[in-house]
C-alpha cells in the first residue's frame, strides 16, 4: 500500500513565480501555444465545389433508381414475396435477377438476413447509398 506523508498535492503551474525559470515567467518571452492567422485568412485550402457538384448528380441518378425499386416492392405483392423468398432461400442469383428486373442499371450489392435485406447501391468512385429494409 502507497502512503503519502504529504496529503495534498501540489500543482505544478501554480508554484511561486521566483521558483519558476525566467523564460516561463516573464510574459514577454511567453510563446503562444497555437500560432493565429490573419484576421480574414482560412487555415484550410479555398473551396472547390466541382466534385461535390459531381456527386449530387451521381447521387441523384442513384435515389431515381432506388426509388423505382421501392416503388416496385410497394405497389407489388407479388414482387415483394418473391424477393422475399429467393432472399430466404439464400438464392443470390434470384434476388439480383429481381432487382435488375424493375430497371436498375446502378451497381449494387444484396446481403439478406432473417430479418430483412440490405442493398448497397454504388456509383464509381463518387458515392453509394444503403437502402435496409425489414421484414
Amino acid at each position: 500500500m502507497y502512503y503519502n506523508s504529504y496529503p495534498y498535492y501540489v500543482y505544478p503551474l501554480h508554484y511561486p513565480v521566483w521558483l519558476m525559470p525566467q523564460h516561463v515567467a516573464t510574459p514577454s518571452q511567453r510563446q503562444i501555444a497555437m500560432p493565429t492567422n490573419e484576421p480574414n485568412r482560412s487555415p484550410y485550402p479555398p473551396v472547390n465545389i466541382q466534385k461535390l457538384e459531381t456527386s449530387v448528380k451521381q447521387m441523384q441518378n442513384i435515389v431515381q433508381q432506388v426509388q423505382l425499386l421501392l416503388d416496385k416492392i410497394a405497389k407489388s405483392e407479388q414482387f415483394a414475396h418473391e424477393l422475399m423468398d429467393e432472399a430466404q432461400r439464400s438464392n443470390q442469383a434470384a434476388v439480383d435477377r429481381l432487382i435488375k428486373s424493375v430497371g436498375i442499371t446502378l451497381q449494387f450489392e444484396a446481403k439478406y438476413t432473417p430479418d430483412g435485406i440490405r442493398i448497397v447501391f454504388k456509383e464509381k468512385d463518387c458515392c453509394g447509398l444503403t437502402v435496409i429494409l425489414q421484414w
